[in-house]
């Protein structure tokens, strides 16, 4: 627990279920209103887009407001061989509350903790050129 805030089971489970059988494509994580735990706020049907996953995380700022995520990626190598990358994210856009910044940056450690084994990458944003599928992409090609 990073200050004070715990990880409620149903995130373990919910990226278990993107892990090991990619029954999501993306999990939208957040604090609960008294920002004393990590929930669930979004599960995502396999169908669902990058640029879906993209709208929520701008949705969130519209409220001032941070997330977490973890996003199925797939994409091909230069070969064109087909691969799949899980990508946490950790939303925190610049016009965020400063209390949820904090506590958000505070807590990630213990929420990736938590998640255990199979996080490929993390992406850092803080604007929308952050959550680029181009970048993303040059992210997890490396």
């Amino acid at each position: 627990m990073a200050s004070g805030v715990a990880v409620c089971d149903e995130c373990k489970t919910a990226f278990q279920e993107i892990k090991l059988g990619h029954k999501y494509r993306y999990v939208i994580f957040r604090l609960s209103p008294n920002l004393k735990e990590i929930v669930v706020e979004k599960r995502a049907e396999p169908s669902a887009t990058y640029d879906e996953f993209v709208e929520e995380l701008k949705a969130a700022e519209k409220e001032k407001e941070c997330r977490y995520a973890v996003f199925d990626a797939e994409f091909s190598t230069k070969d064109g061989q087909p691969r799949n990358k899980i990508v946490f994210f950790m939303w925190s856009p610049e016009t965020s509350h400063i209390k949820q910044k904090m506590v958000y940056s505070s807590s990630k450690d213990a929420l990736k903790k938590a998640l255990g084994e199979g996080i490929a990458r993390e992406i850092q944003a803080n604007d929308h050129s952050d959550l680029s599928w181009s970048n993303v992409l040059d992210n997890i090609t490396k």
